[in-house]
């Protein structure tokens, strides 16, 4: 049996090498650039690296997460170092995230050339990722600590000895409280899906499970639940936080239809506002809304760990798209969605390509 090549499986590895070598070395010389202060930059209006460097030397005593707080005592043993810090990070954007991205999925250099190759290209051409390593912005470091967390859900996962398993899963139950420490519900998501990743998925079972989250999402907002997150929520809009949808949740009628406008706009992109929107969109989303299509039609191949990262990516999505209505800040936010959807997807065409290759074989022998 023969199976057609795809436009991307026809592009030489070495032309995507290419590519990847002149990313790797644009994003070293641009940082280089930015942070001597050849060429400007600025993340519109985010103040949140001022803020932890000012913590971080004692200018503020007013700790917002746990991130300052480290900051500071890096400081008090002299190893606190602002520009250290973002060369660090990105290090971790230019190789230690794309590896990570990688082994989760089960991609090897050696047996999976081409697609180890598209998990580089894609993780060094995300634009926001890049964006908050020009400083010590939290973000790079959660998206860190969450891949490792996953790499070691993976391992308990795959484990079938009752102590390890007990050792790895109070090791994630540790990571899960750190990346608490540092944005609350991101980590009671990993926590969340660390207990609920036994949840079979069908296509069928996906369209009923769908509806009776809408469901719960309505009831619990009806009854209060998501008071505190509403009321944020509107914050957005009193202090005129830049680009908002200015969506009104205090009416719990309109709740599932302004949820629904909430994902469209923020988790998927839809409402553009500039430029800058637009490129976001076709480097950031549209790639996302792919695999993501690609996943939910191959949802049959989903086990224990790939259930873990969809169970998370809901439980994560449903939070912040109920509480943020900032648009600037939902690219920040939906890394971890994006990042869950990418493993996905390599990890179900990295087994379709072996089954595609057993099949071919039963077929020749």
């Amino acid at each position: 049996m023969k199976y057609k090549k795809s436009f991307f499986n026809r592009i030489p590895n070495s032309a995507i090498f290419l590519l990847l070598l002149i990313l790797f070395f644009f994003k070293i010389i641009v940082f280089i650039l930015v942070k001597n202060k050849i060429i400007g930059f600025s993340l519109g209006g985010g103040s949140d690296a001022n803020y932890y460097n000012a913590y971080a030397l004692g200018y503020t005593d007013v700790a917002v997460n746990i991130w300052p707080i480290l900051l500071r005592n890096l400081n008090n043993i002299d190893l606190y170092s602002r520009d250290l810090i973002s060369y660090i990070f990105l290090f971790f954007n230019l190789l230690t995230i794309p590896i990570l991205v990688a082994k989760l999925s089960g991609i090897r250099l050696q047996a999976n050339q081409k697609p180890y190759l598209y998990i580089f290209l894609i993780c060094l051409v995300y634009p926001t990722l890049y964006f908050y390593s020009f400083d010590v912005y939290r973000d790079v470091l959660m998206v860190f600590c969450f891949l490792i967390g996953c790499l070691v859900v993976k391992w308990l996962l795959n484990t079938n000895r009752i102590l390890k398993f007990i050792a790895l899963f109070l090791v994630a139950l540790g990571i899960g409280w750190f990346l608490a420490a540092l944005r609350p519900y991101l980590g009671a998501a990993f926590i969340g899906a660390l207990f609920l990743w036994n949840i079979k998925l069908t296509k069928k079972r996906i369209v009923f499970l769908l509806f009776l989250y809408l469901i719960a999402l309505f009831i619990a907002n009806y009854i209060g639940v998501f008071d505190s997150l509403t009321e944020y929520r509107a914050g957005f809009e009193e202090d005129e936080a830049g680009s908002t949808l200015g969506l009104n949740f205090s009416n719990p009628v309109m709740f599932i239809p302004n949820f629904i406008l909430s994902a469209l706009g923020q988790l998927f992109g839809l409402f553009i506002t500039n430029a800058l929107a637009v490129v976001i969109f076709i480097i950031e989303t549209i790639p996302f809304f792919f695999m993501l299509l690609y996943v939910l039609k191959n949802i049959k191949f989903a086990d224990k760990f790939l259930r873990f990262l969809l169970i998370f990516f809901v439980l994560y999505a449903s939070v912040w798209l109920i509480g943020n209505d900032n648009l600037g800040t939902a690219v920040r936010l939906r890394m971890y969605n994006y990042l869950a959807i990418y493993i996905c997807f390599f990890y179900i065409l990295r087994l379709k390509t072996s089954l595609m290759s057993f099949e071919s074989e039963r077929v020749v022998t």
